[in-house]
């Protein structure tokens, strides 16, 4: 990264900095000025490192199944902004959209007169999710935080009816701490005390993150469950079937060796709110999340996953193993976020021996002030002894791919998925 590109990053990183600590404040104003639609609504909030997409997909699945209208709210968004408010697994449409936002425009005018700073773009997605979801009378909201937890603009509902937490690893540490329990406390930032005592739901921990969350649930009397391992026996086409306490044979809808451990996450938390298991069983089994472990194409395959951090990177390999047992090299199309711990990334994928006989094509997110460059990722691949090219586009990288005939696995960012979509199906 060149001096200038570097300079640019951590401004970058110190607004966002600066945006978090004031997320709270933003947000609570503008919902003030938008008559707080988000206190009648009943929330399922979920935090975590890895995982919380795919829980969420889980989620809204299994209660559309239980006769629950569901509104979802994720993100990032891969393709479409919409895609991160949808209803019953519809996205919202062009005009309820523009009449939202119509709304949410003169929220934001009295918040910026007001506090004399504009709410964020993610405050008034946030915003315009809530009012949406009250006007589609939604029983439940599947809510997935942004960055974090505690300082995350989503915080601002009133006490849900479960706290999720999926697998907390390091990411974000420039923002959320420089240990995993230090982001566990971000993470615990969403579990809220509630009257009748609330419940946290969390996938298992290490042992530093699990302290953070014990603590935590009992000072604000909650409930904490957590999820235990599923038995993963068969996978058919890229699908798990696992056991899980006393449900058997669960077919995993959502691709990848990891899934199962996702499924058992929203299981527990299905459970916890007295879901009956055939609508447990039928929402697994539908659920769809694409960029996780997705199948693209066959012969070659070509794979695209999201995994972003160390931590992620273990599941897709994993998953790898698992699928390709004769493994005998691939080519990885790979574009990271500058924050991110690329070099760790590369570590891990070069401890488990899959770069053997690999190749590797680095291109950059377009458009994106946080993305690392084609020629800064393969520096830090160079160093672990990794073959990598530098491209100038996600088009020129995926072509020469296909070139070599073989297995394909595009990794690393979520963000590439928009650029992928636009210049290579």
């Amino acid at each position: 990264m060149s001096e200038n590109e570097n300079t640019g990053f951590t401004a970058f990183a110190n607004s966002f900095q600066a945006i978090a600590r004031l997320r709270l404040e933003g947000i609570r104003c503008l919902m003030k000025h938008l008559d707080n639609p988000q206190n009648d609504l009943k929330f399922i909030h979920v935090a975590g490192t890895n995982g919380k997409g795919s829980v969420c997909s889980f989620l809204q699945c299994i209660l559309t199944d239980a006769g629950y209208r569901v509104g979802k709210y994720i993100s990032p968004n891969l393709i479409r902004v919409a895609e991160r408010i949808t209803v019953d697994g519809t996205e919202i449409d062009e005009g309820s959209l523009a009449r939202i936002m119509e709304t949410v425009e003169v929220g934001t005018k009295a918040a910026t007169a007001e506090l004399g700073s504009s709410p964020t773009q993610f405050e008034i997605w946030t915003a315009a999710a809530f009012l949406y979801f009250k006007e589609q009378k939604c029983d439940i909201v599947v809510l997935e935080t942004g960055l974090g937890g505690a300082r995350d603009a989503t915080n601002v509902i009133p006490p849900p009816l479960a706290s999720v937490i999926t697998k907390i690893a390091l990411d974000h540490t420039a923002y959320l701490g420089n240990t995993v329990a230090e982001i566990a406390e971000q993470k615990a930032g969403i579990i809220k005390e509630s009257e009748r005592g609330g419940i946290t739901v969390s996938a298992p921990q290490s042992n530093d993150a699990a302290r953070v969350l014990e603590k935590v649930c009992r000072e604000k009397n909650n409930r904490l469950i957590f999820a235990a391992q599923p038995k993963i026996h068969a996978f058919s086409d890229f699908h798990e079937v696992f056991d899980y306490g006393e449900m058997r044979d669960i077919t995993c809808g959502i691709t990848g060796r990891y899934q199962p451990d996702n499924a058992a996450v929203a299981i527990e938390t299905a459970l916890a709110l007295g879901i009956e298991e055939k609508y447990i069983r039928s929402g697994i089994g539908r659920a769809k999340n694409p960029a996780r472990f997705e199948i693209i194409r066959r012969e070659p395959t070509v794979i695209y996953d999201g995994a972003h951090n160390r931590n992620g990177m273990q599941a897709l390999i994993k998953s790898l193993r698992r699928y390709f047992p004769d493994f005998g090299g691939a080519e990885f199309v790979v574009a990271f976020m500058a924050d991110k711990d690329i070099d760790g990334v590369f570590s891990e994928l070069k401890e488990s021996g899959l770069t053997e006989n690999s190749h590797f094509h680095a291109v950059r997110v377009k458009d994106n002030p946080r993305a690392a460059t084609a020629e800064e990722i393969c520096r830090i691949a160079s160093a672990h002894g990794i073959s990598c090219t530098a491209h100038k586009s996600i088009a020129d990288a995926y072509r020469c791919a296909l070139a070599a005939d073989r297995l394909t696995v595009i990794c690393g960012s979520l963000y590439l998925y928009k650029d992928f979509a636009e210049e290579c199906l």
